[in-house]
């Protein structure tokens, strides 16, 4: 649920930690060949030193500290929720690195993101020493994901012919970028591929792959030609910005460095936990996501790239998105269906990974074989860019509030069909209590813990009862995790306390409507950085649904009642058909859904909705005026559910 700052880890396995600002006049790294790299990288905290003052510049490093501090140099982020996934995956399971060990996040970020592999047995070796020739395939992994555009440049070292084939283009690669010379051994050059880095020499090569990653300011813009699999056409340089820009055409781009930095068309790919801005300033935030996921580029300056991100527009560092033309795109992520249901094939260009998960119904404009795009989850296009339609995933958009029909008994039916292992098994009735006494749907409420604790069994939740990741703050997710008796305790509390207050309640900061959304509208925009978390846990909705009315023969909720979103701000509920001096409470902002129960013509258009019965709330009817009377214009917009 919290995203997991990578970078404010410390390194467990040092005795203590020595602070920049603390340093002596004199230290074991002063005068040595390295020095200055290593004082970068320290007062960046990528490195520190060990609990007697000391920093051991020529102590070797191990395979899990050298990827440690790439993790942290690349300033990637993993919470407790990501963990959770990626870890319970066989696809990343190393049979060498234990969950209980300081490095386990670190490893298990950096093989997601595609920066690191394990061995061929299976293991990682965390506490091998590495060697330069697998820290080449590291760093030249992680120039790639930060979008550096390289050419394999020929290299004369002695030793060439000892360079592994599976190194040698990484090894050529970073000659051409400036990150690695060799070893000079009487008066001749060599590579060394075997042997083990000290801790100078890695912090050497991780300061000039930072120095690439954001080159200083006098380095020339030039125009290129990218073509696939070669090495780029430089067209012409230039001393600025807006000058290589007003050159550039059709689908030339602008490099800084080695970065792209402007293109005509294409998509940006966000390359670390990214902030969307509500101006050119990059100063007040909207909403935020992980790294890995693609947006639309709207504009491009210098300073900012515009995007937008679901439905909302928005300004990005540009240090934070890779850029590529169209003609560039590998592959993208799009829905398909399988069956009658809608699934969301994702496509990671960072680590060019792919994943999908179960998001519902398949709208009925949608074909089985067909590939169809959406940046919001609702309006689809088709490969040739015509719109296919729009259509919303009714779990995904119905407000959380609303009671679901499924009994405690027949909640934990699911749960022991679809995970025979999990922890949750027996908890179906904490959830109908939740969802009595303050409000909280327990069909929704069970899909959000499944999601978030991966059926009962991450660590947070098997040790600590807490199936939501409450208070897993940046740093240090599992110890400042807050702790319950049992999960009833911990079910209950979390809808009283933390998700109503925070999500519900419509005078909190945090709350942009009642539902699931995504990056937009609903919880989704201020509770996780996952992009697609509430797609995802909406899927969770649908697939229990459909198993749950089979098998006990009664209506699907899915699509079980309209559903309409404000689209003005301060929309009224009140106590009846009528405007007067009824109102129950105001809707503050616009998207928000509403439940409909009946609709009726008095001077316009009413729809008699499910009130907000949380929080001490209990309304026994609710309406909402819509549309049709010119004098109150129009508050209210039927969304057409995918059935």
């Amino acid at each position: 649920m919290k995203k997991l700052l990578l970078m404010g880890l410390s390194i467990v396995f040092l005795t203590g930690l020595v602070s920049p600002m603390s340093i002596a006049a004199e230290d074991d790294i002063t005068g040595t060949l390295f020095e200055e790299d290593m004082r970068a990288l320290i007062d960046a905290g990528i490195m520190e030193g060990y609990g007697d003052g000391t920093y051991g510049p020529k102590d070797k490093v191990t395979r899990a500290q050298f990827t440690t501090f790439i993790v942290r140099a690349l300033d990637i982020e993993y919470g407790e929720e990501e963990i959770g996934e990626v870890g319970s995956s066989e696809d990343y399971h190393y049979g060498d690195v234990n969950p209980d060990k300081w490095y386990y996040p670190y490893i298990l970020a950096a093989t997601e993101e595609g920066l690191i592999q394990g061995y061929p047995n299976g293991n990682f070796g965390p506490t091998d020493y590495i060697t330069r020739q697998d820290m080449a395939m590291i760093m030249i992994s992680a120039a790639k994901m930060k979008g550096v555009v390289s050419e394999a440049e020929e290299i004369n070292f002695e030793d060439n012919d000892k360079i592994m084939d599976y190194a040698f283009e990484a090894v050529q690669r970073l000659k051409n970028l400036g990150i690695i010379n060799g070893k000079e051994e009487d008066g001749k050059l060599y590579y060394a591929p075997y042997d083990h880095t000290s801790r100078g020499e890695t912090a050497a090569v991780i300061n000039r792959l930072l120095k690439v990653l954001e080159p200083p300011k006098e380095l020339d813009y030039r125009v290129a030609t990218l073509t696939p699999d070669e090495d780029p056409q430089i067209h012409r340089s230039f001393e600025t910005y807006d000058e290589a820009v007003a050159y550039a055409q059709g689908n030339q781009v602008v490099l800084n460095g080695n970065n792209i930095v402007w293109i005509n068309d294409g998509q940006a790919t966000t390359n670390a936990f990214t902030i969307l801005y509500t101006s050119e300033a990059l100063t007040t935030d909207t909403t935020y996501v992980t790294s890995g996921v693609d947006v639309e580029v709207i504009d491009i300056d210098q300073d900012w790239v515009k995007i937008r991100l679901a439905d909302t527009e928005g300004y990005v560092d540009p240090d934070k998105v890779n850029l590529t033309p169209d003609h560039m795109v590998k592959d993208r992520s799009y829905y398909e269906v399988k069956d009658g249901w809608l699934y969301h094939r994702l496509y990671n260009a960072i680590n060019e990974r792919t994943s999908r998960y179960l998001y519902g119904e398949a709208p009925d404009f949608m074909k089985e074989d067909g590939t169809y795009y959406s940046h919001n989850g609702n309006t689809f296009y088709k490969e040739d860019g015509t719109l296919a339609g729009e259509a919303y995933q009714y779990f995904n958009r119905m407000p959380l509030y609303t009671e679901t029909s499924y009994t405690g008994e027949q909640l934990d039916e699911y749960i022991a069909h679809a995970s025979p292992d999990s922890p949750l098994i027996g908890t179906g009735e904490a959830f109908k209590k939740a969802e009595e006494q303050f409000g909280t749907n327990a069909l929704y409420l069970l899909a959000h813990a499944i999601h978030e604790s991966n059926w009962g069994k991450s660590d947070i939740a098997r040790d600590k009862n807490n199936l939501f990741g409450i208070g897993a703050n940046d740093g240090n997710p599992y110890e400042d995790a807050w702790e319950y008796e049992s999960y009833e305790e911990g079910i209950l509390e979390a809808a009283e306390d933390f998700i109503i207050p925070r999500y519900f309640d419509s005078e909190s900061y945090l709350n942009y409507g009642a539902h699931l959304g995504n990056k937009s509208t609903g919880m989704n925009v201020k509770y996780a950085s996952d992009a697609y978390w509430g797609q995802k846990i909406a899927g969770h909705m649908f697939r229990a649904d459909q198993y749950l009315s089979q098998k006990y023969g009664q209506p699907s909720e899915s699509g079980a009642y309209e559903l309409a979103q404000t689209i003005t701000p301060y929309v009224n509920v009140r106590s009846s058909a009528a405007v007067g001096d009824n109102k129950l409470y105001q809707i503050p902002k616009s998207g928000v859904t509403l439940q409909i129960l009946d609709e009726m013509e008095a001077r316009g258009t009413w729809y008699e909705v499910t009130p907000e019965n949380f929080a001490g709330n209990e309304y026994e009817k609710a309406f909402v005026y819509s549309d049709g009377y010119p004098s109150y214009g129009t508050s209210l917009m039927k969304l057409p559910i995918a059935r």
